[in-house]
């Protein structure tokens, strides 16, 4: 290896590049001291293969057996694994009966297991299918019933499954879930953001579950090596850990070099090195960061050494399961001598020894490069890793700094569970799982759970029993609504030729990669996007083949909502707290793929995207802007270039990618009246990142200065203050601004007063400023008569008493506020039916056949046939309020061809439709008076039509000042006690929160 590296060296097409050679040594095994083994650990051991535990395994096994949660924060291919199925073992030593739930992130992980674990349990006596079983979405239907009817030991499964497949139907899982004994999550670390705060409430739900059927669970989890495990796990499962750090597993020698081209292009220079590895009969994988990238390579591959095209293979998502497979059953077995993949190869896949692991770019944090790192050099041969750096900021900082690669400062994994729509999702959908009370809302969500559960109920999401401090939904799996990668709602991508969905795109990107004119990158093919369908949340493509890629350009605005921390750093103050966030999309621009020079600009009409998030700024003196036009500084530019070169860096100091984080400067904030730069998260709500910024400013700003000032270019780059997100095209940017500005944060210059040349310049400074609206993006014929006249000779009621008011409810006219004005409740009857008429949608043509009003200040009673149309007409235009059941959809419809005004001038409150707003579905009047009022209707709609045809209108009038009535004792209820009741299908008697 040493003499394979040195000739990678001496190439005449790769040595100019190399900036960086370096070793890090081999480390021997720590193993076992020794210790009792759970039963059955022998045999399977043996059946294994392993001869002796290491050291972390050991702990990891004692700790778990006495009980305790324990992470394993240990390299690539420490045996984390076994750890796991050791602590099974030892739960299963003190119950025979006891299951194990494994969760892999990534379906071909899982599956990938699936054999080590069998194999492991086999020498137990349990038969293959009994021992383990994959649980997912690529499961067929009838296996699925086999394994619910007769669970595995171990059930094999992803977050997804669990969220959707085994908690929304827990009661066919019930004994499995007593049962169930130890949940191991592997790969925890890729549990960041938004997917990670995701995940935290699906591992709530399930451990609430499980808690329900008496069942008792230990968490066993691994991770790869990261900043603060500790707070993260807690944070992921909220529970406590014991974490190990130390891994006891050998580590072979390792190589690096790191490349970083000036002249050449990064991706022909990786093709090289994969071609020269390959060649020299090394086991090789490449990681790039883009599906495109990874079949781009391949075919220069193919095209520059045709030899070699047979032994390397692509690798990504988008493949058919049975294609990966392939392809990894061919890596295994030495058919491939290498693959260029996506991250779908990172975690733990066994693809066997590999030698050579090239990274075509910084994946974006130390833990991801090791992890892929680590998968070269799994046997006692030295291994051998090379970054290609890209032109960008953080790129270039870690091939300049080749001590920080190696110093074991691993970024922090970032979440927050607290983030408030996931939240309140997952409570919804845990209520729809079992009914809540306030103890399940602190499990599930701590000390914030009662107060969101009685928000939810508050907005109709959930409802509360009658006589229980209990909460449920009535919303059927609302589960489905909730995707694990999104924190808002998702739009659906639909390939337009045949209506196949292609996958999502969620709402807070949809106008960045899915508006008209966008090219999309899905599996490995561009899409141009046809139309972009808000109401239906749809966007339509077609596959296209183009040479170009498609950026918005954009400017906003930000709004500081609260401050909750600030402090001082040098002259200014920094600041967290909730952000306000509005992004005017202006257009979009066509760039070249290789270049990214600019081809055309297109306008866009896009409403205004509203993103309320949680962010840090620096408030900035005023004299700011003097200090910088004194030195011939561009305000703006100087303050722009160092927002772009920030967020390029905040990667070193918390897991995300460029999505997770957007920006924007100000020459003069028109809240804080002078200069100030934001940084913020880019979801709604915030996933954590924020906080972790605010803690770690100065470091990232000393961290920013060091790259900017020691950049070579002369005015700026993509190595250090330029952004390919900016949505102003990098205009205007001032890098050695930029390093003013970063010096005044770091202490490390004093502002100096100006004069009044000095101030004029700056006031003319931000007039243009102001007039330029810099944004520093980072990223809506007449009816007939009534034909009867029939009268009886009992006169209907004429007031509340004699209607059968509820004696222990306060009529209207005691509840009715001051400067309300005068309320009416109005029902109607019709003379003909829908089916007379031609259906619903005719509604205009059912006629009147009686109407009847009900004075709230009075409790008076007004009936009126056809003949008094105009006289009802005028009632209900002089009313302040008309209160009705279904008003405005059909009572008004009948009307109006009567109306001689406008009806949409009647001031309405239609209890059918706040009904429908709280639940999502409609109840009707009868059931509703039925469970809130105990009092029942007389009849219905196609009675009275009969009765129409009996000429019978004096029961037609009974039976309408009764329904008036409940109408007017349903909202007297609610007004009175704030909700009315309900009973479900399962006969829950529930709370239907109103505001009448």
């Amino acid at each position: 290896m040493e003499r394979f590296v040195s000739r990678l060296c001496r190439d005449p097409r790769l040595a100019g590049h190399v900036v960086y050679r370096g070793l890090s040594p081999a480390r021997p095994p720590r193993w076992d001291p020794g210790g009792p083994l759970p039963a059955g650990a022998e045999p399977a051991l043996r059946g294994a293969g392993v001869e002796r535990l290491y050291s972390h395994q050991r702990e990891a096994l004692d700790l778990a057996a006495g009980g305790r949660n324990v992470l394993l924060a240990t390299p690539t291919a420490s045996g984390k694994t076994l750890a796991y199925l050791l602590a099974y073992l030892a739960a299963r030593e003190k119950d025979p009966e006891a299951r194990a739930l494994f969760i892999y992130p990534l379906k071909a992980l899982a599956r990938d297991q699936l054999e080590a674990v069998r194999a492991f349990l086999v020498p137990l006596g349990l038969e293959p299918d009994r021992a383990a079983a994959v649980y997912d979405g690529d499961t067929p239907d009838r296996e699925r019933r086999r394994i619910r009817r007769r669970p595995p030991a171990v059930l094999i499964t992803n977050p997804d499954m669990v969220h959707l497949g085994l908690a929304p139907y827990h009661e066919s899982w019930s004994g499995w879930l007593a049962r169930l004994r130890l949940i191991a999550i592997d790969e925890a670390h890729v549990y960041r953001g938004v997917f990670g705060a995701h995940v935290h409430h699906v591992l709530r739900r399930l451990m609430r579950l499980v808690r329900h059927e008496g069942g008792s669970v230990r968490l066993i989890a691994g991770s790869a090596t990261i900043g603060a495990p500790e707070e993260f796990i807690r944070t992921l499962t909220g529970e406590p850990f014991e974490v190990i750090r130390d891994s006891g597993a050998p580590r072979p020698a390792r190589h690096v070099l790191f490349l970083s081209p000036t002249m050449a292009s990064p991706y022909t220079v990786a093709t090289r090195v994969v071609a020269r590895a390959v060649e020299a009969g090394h086991k090789t994988i490449a990681f790039t960061k883009a599906r495109r990238i990874t079949e781009l390579m391949h075919r220069w591959l193919a095209e520059s050494e045709p030899e070699l095209a047979r032994r390397v293979s692509p690798y990504r998502a988008g493949y058919l399961p049975e294609e990966r497979r392939e392809i990894e059953r061919r890596l295994f077995s030495g058919e491939l001598d290498g693959v260029i993949s996506t991250s779908a190869l990172e975690a733990g896949i066994d693809v066997g020894g590999l030698d050579v692991c090239v990274l075509v770019g910084y994946p974006g944090s130390l833990a991801t490069a090791w992890q892929r790192i680590g998968r070269a050099g799994r046997s006692d041969r030295e291994s051998l890793a090379v970054l290609v750096a890209m032109p960008d900021a953080l790129d270039q900082y870690v091939v300049s700094h080749p001590e920080h690669f190696f110093s074991g400062e691993f970024e922090r994994v970032v979440l927050d569970p607290g983030n408030e729509s996931i939240a309140a999702a997952h409570l919804e959908a845990a209520a729809a799982e079992r009914s809540l009370d306030l103890d399940d809302a602190r499990f599930l969500q701590g000390e914030a759970g009662p107060e969101r559960l009685r928000r939810l109920e508050r907005e109709g999401r959930v409802l509360r029993q009658h006589d229980a401090e209990r909460w449920f939904v009535l919303r059927r799996r609302p589960q489905r609504s909730i995707s694990l990668r999104s924190a808002g709602i998702a739009y659906e991508l639909v390939r337009a030729s045949d209506g196949r969905r292609l996958g999502t795109l969620d709402e807070a990107r949809v106008w960045f990669e899915g508006h008209p004119g966008a090219i999309y990158l899905h599996g490995g093919q561009s899409y141009r996007v046809l139309a972009l369908e808000r109401e239906e949340r749809r966007v339509l493509l077609e596959p296209a083949q183009v040479d170009y890629f498609t950026q918005v350009y954009a400017r906003k605005e930000t709004e500081i909502l609260s401050r909750e921390e600030a402090r001082s750093v040098g002259p200014a103050t920094l600041a967290r707290g909730r952000l306000r966030v509005t992004t005017f999309v202006e257009g979009y621009s066509k760039r070249r793929i290789f270049g990214q020079e600019e081809i055309s600009r297109h306008p866009l009409e896009a409403p205004p995207l509203v993103l309320e998030t949680h962010g840090f700024w620096f408030e900035l003196p005023r004299e700011t802007v003097v200090h910088l036009v004194q030195a011939e500084h561009h305000p703006a530019g100087a303050l722009h270039a160092a927002e772009h070169a920030l967020i390029g860096l905040f990667p070193l100091e918390a897991i995300c990618d460029r999505w997770d984080l957007g920006g924007i400067s100000y020459a003069q904030h028109p809240q804080l009246g002078g200069p100030a730069v934001f940084v913020y998260d880019g979801w709604p709500g915030g996933i954590g990142l924020a906080a972790t910024g605010y803690d770690r400013a100065e470091r990232l700003v000393a961290r920013t200065r060091e790259l900017v000032s020691g950049c070579p270019c002369e005015d700026g780059c993509p190595s250090c203050v330029h952004s390919p997100k900016c949505g102003s095209g990098n205009q205007p940017l001032d890098k050695e601004g930029a390093v003013r500005v970063l010096d005044l944060l770091l202490g490390a210059e004093r502002l100096r007063p100006g004069g009044r040349a000095a101030e004029a310049a700056a006031e003319a400074a931000l007039a243009s400023h102001r007039s330029a609206r810099h944004p520093g993006v980072r990223g809506g014929g007449p009816l007939p008569p009534g034909f009867f006249d029939a009268r009886s000779d009992t006169p209907a009621p004429a007031g509340l008493e004699e209607a059968g008011w509820p004696p222990d409810l306060p009529p209207p006219s005691e509840l009715l506020r001051p400067g309300e004005g005068r309320w009416i409740f109005f029902d109607v009857e019709t003379l003909r039916g829908a089916e007379e008429v031609g259906g619903w949608g005719n509604i205009a043509g059912m006629g009147l056949a009686l109407a009847v009003c009900l004075d709230a200040g009075t409790g008076r009673f007004r009936s009126y046939r056809e003949s008094d149309a105009d006289a009802l007409v005028d009632e209900l235009l002089g009313a302040d309020r008309v209160v009705g059941f279904n008003i405005e959809r059909f009572d008004l419809a009948v009307l109006a061809p009567y109306a001689r005004a406008d009806l949409s001038r009647v001031a309405t409150l239609d209890l059918l439709r706040a009904i429908h707003a709280r639940l999502g579905f409609r109840l009707s009047l009868a059931h509703l008076a039925a469970a809130t009022l105990g009092i029942e209707k007389t009849a219905n709609g196609l009675q009275s039509l009969e009765w129409v045809k009996q000429g019978r209108f004096d029961l037609i009038e009974r039976y309408c000042r009764r329904d008036v009535l409940l109408t007017a004792a349903l909202w007297a209820y609610g007004r009175r006690h704030g909700y009315v009741l309900f009973r479900s299908r399962r006969g829950e008697v529930g709370r239907i929160p109103v505001d009448w």
